[in-house]
C-alpha cells in the first residue's frame, strides 16, 4: 500500500487550527441587534457595516432582517411588532415562541450600533482568512500544487475588496485603470462580440410579446450548463442564478418548461432559484433588498423580470435612481444582473408602430440605461416569429442588427439574418461611404440614417481596414470629401482571411 498517505498525529492536532470554531462574537452579534431595537435611527450606519452574512448565530441573523424589513416598510422595531413579522415568516421557533426577543431587547449595552458591527464585521473578516488558512494547510497536506494553493491566496486578495465596506474598497489608480484585459471580459459574447460584459448590467427590451423573456432565460440556461449558447454566443456559467419572477411568474414558468425537461431537474435545483411575484420591499423604499436576496439565495447571477416590478413611478427621477442604486450595489458585489424591459408606448400617430432607434425610447427615468452596460432592443409584432434586435448600447463592439427567428414550440431563438458587411463592400459599385453602409444596415427602407449610425457604420468599416480586409481611400465616396472604403482582395482575386 505505497500509494496510500497515513496520517501524523499533527495532520489533526488542535494546535493547526483545523478543529476549532471560526472565529465569531455572538455576544457582539446580540448586542447590535439590541441597539437598533431601542435605537432604530442607528440601524442604518451599522448597515452600511454588516449585513445578514455577518451573523453567525441564526436567530440573530432572523432578528438583523426583519429590523431592516420593518424599518424599509416604515414600521416600529418594538418586540410586539418583530415578533409578529418573524412569526409570519414562520421562524418564531428561534425564540422560544418570542421570548428571547423580548430578553435582547432589554439588555442594553455601553456602546453604540456602529461599534458593534465594527466588532462583528471583524470577526467575518477573521473567518474568512481562517477559512482559507483552512483550505491552504489542507492542499498542502494533501499534495495540491503550488501553483493552485498560490492562486488561491491571489483569489483571496483580488476578492477582498467585494467583501469589505468602506475605505476598505479602495484600489490604486495605476492598478485599476491599467491592469486590464484588452478585451472586455464577457458574461455573454466573445471577442468584441459582447452583449454582456462582467460587472456591468444587461437590459433586454422590448413590447409585450416578442420574446425578451425567451432570450434571456436562453442566456440564463446556458450560464447553468443546459445549453451550449445563446444566439450563437458563449455564456459564462454562473454557480446560481435568482430569477425574480415579478411579471406574470406562471408565464415565465411556463416560457421556460419549453426549454427543458425532466432530466434537467437536478440541474435546475441546483443552479436556478425563483422568487415569484414582487421583490418583498420597493427599490424606492429600500434598495439594498436586491442584494440581500441575492445573498440569501447564494446568487451570482440575478434576472429582474421586468424592472416595472421592481420600483414603481420608473418615469419619475427617485425611480430610476432608486433601480440604479439597487443594481449597482448587488454588482459591485460580484453579481451579475440582466434585466427585462419596455419600451414607451408607441401612439397612433405619424410615429406609431416605429421601431426604437435610441435609449430615449426606452420606459422610465434615463438613470436606468444610464446604469447598464449593453441595452439591447428587440422588435415587431406579438407573437411574430421573426423579430428584429438592435444593440442600442454597447460595452464594446455592437453586435446586429440582427433578425432573430423564434421557434415558439421548441423555445429556442436564432439569428435568422445579419447584415455581412465584407459581403456589402466586396460587392459595392465603386469605394462605400459609411454613409452608403448606414442606409443599408440601419435604414434600407427610409434611407436616412441618424448622425450616430453613421458613424458605427464608420467604426466598422474602420475595424475591416485594421485587419486588412479593406483600403480606405481619401476623396473616393462620390460625395465632395467623404471619405470611401473597397475590399482588399488579394492577387488571386480572393479575400485574405482575418486576422
Amino acid at each position: 500500500m505505497t500509494n496510500v498517505r497515513h496520517m501524523s498525529p499533527h495532520d489533526t492536532a488542535d494546535d493547526d487550527g483545523l478543529n476549532r470554531l471560526p472565529p465569531s462574537d455572538p455576544d457582539a452579534e446580540r448586542a447590535l441587534i439590541n441597539r437598533c431595537i431601542n435605537f432604530s435611527d442607528e440601524y442604518k450606519t451599522a448597515a452600511d457595516i454588516v449585513g445578514s452574512d455577518d451573523f453567525t448565530q441564526p436567530a440573530y441573523r432572523t432578528l438583523w432582517d426583519a429590523i431592516g424589513q420593518q424599518l424599509a416598510e416604515s414600521k416600529p422595531v418594538d418586540p410586539v411588532s418583530l415578533r409578529a413579522t418573524i412569526e409570519t415568516a414562520g421562524q418564531l421557533r428561534l425564540f422560544s415562541n418570542g421570548a428571547l426577543i423580548w430578553d435582547i431587547a432589554r439588555e442594553i449595552g455601553p456602546g453604540d450600533a456602529e461599534y458593534y458591527a465594527g466588532l462583528v464585521h471583524a470577526k467575518t473578516r477573521l473567518r474568512r482568512i481562517d477559512d482559507l488558512a483552512v483550505r491552504l494547510r489542507s492542499g498542502v497536506l494533501n499534495g495540491g500544487a503550488a501553483e493552485d494553493l498560490e492562486e488561491q491566496i491571489t483569489g483571496y486578495v483580488q476578492q477582498r475588496s467585494s467583501h469589505a465596506t468602506g475605505g476598505s474598497r479602495f484600489v490604486p489608480g495605476g492598478s485599476f485603470i491599467l491592469d486590464r484585459p484588452d478585451t472586455v471580459p464577457a458574461i455573454w459574447g466573445e471577442g468584441d462580440n459582447v452583449l454582456w460584459a462582467e460587472g456591468e448590467a444587461l437590459i433586454i427590451a422590448g413590447p409585450a410579446g416578442v420574446g425578451k423573456t425567451t432570450v434571456g432565460q436562453q442566456v440564463l440556461l446556458a450560464a447553468i450548463g443546459i445549453r451550449p449558447h445563446a444566439l450563437g454566443l458563449a455564456v459564462r456559467p454562473a454557480k446560481r442564478v435568482l430569477y425574480l419572477a415579478s411579471d406574470r411568474p406562471q408565464q415565465a414558468a411556463r416560457s421556460m418548461a419549453r426549454m427543458v425537461t425532466h432530466e434537467h431537474r437536478d440541474l435546475l435545483n441546483q443552479h436556478l432559484t425563483f422568487w415569484p411575484g414582487p421583490p418583498p420591499k420597493d427599490f424606492i423604499k429600500d434598495p439594498g433588498v436586491l442584494l440581500r436576496l441575492c445573498k440569501q439565495a447564494d446568487a451570482d447571477m440575478v434576472c429582474l423580470d421586468s424592472l416595472k416590478d421592481m420600483a414603481g413611478e420608473l418615469a419619475s427621477e427617485e425611480g430610476g435612481q432608486a433601480i440604479n442604486s439597487a443594481i449597482q450595489r448587488t454588482l459591485v458585489e460580484g453579481i451579475e444582473v440582466l434585466a427585462l424591459h419596455h419600451h414607451r408606448k408607441q401612439g397612433g400617430g405619424k410615429e406609431g408602430g416605429k421601431e426604437p432607434t435610441s435609449l430615449d425610447e426606452l420606459y422610465g427615468s434615463t438613470w436606468i440605461t444610464a446604469g447598464a452596460g449593453s441595452v439591447v432592443s428587440l422588435w415587431g409584432a406579438a407573437g411574430d416569429p421573426i423579430v428584429s434586435f438592435k444593440h442600442l448600447k454597447q460595452p464594446s463592439s455592437e453586435c446586429g442588427p440582427w433578425r432573430l427567428k423564434h421557434d415558439h414550440p421548441a423555445g429556442v431563438t436564432e439569428v435568422w439574418h445579419e447584415v455581412d458587411v465584407l459581403d456589402i463592400l466586396a460587392h459595392a459599385r465603386g469605394p462605400l461611404t459609411p454613409h452608403q453602409l448606414a442606409c443599408q444596415i440601419y435604414s434600407p427602407d427610409k434611407g436616412k440614417p441618424s448622425a450616430s449610425e453613421v458613424e458605427k457604420a464608420r467604426r466598422r468599416l474602420d475595424q475591416l481596414v485594421e485587419k486588412g480586409l479593406a483600403h480606405k481611400i481619401s476623396n473616393g465616396g462620390g460625395r465632395g470629401s467623404q471619405t470611401g472604403y473597397v475590399a482588399a482582395f488579394s492577387a488571386t482575386g480572393e479575400l485574405p482571411e482575418a486576422g
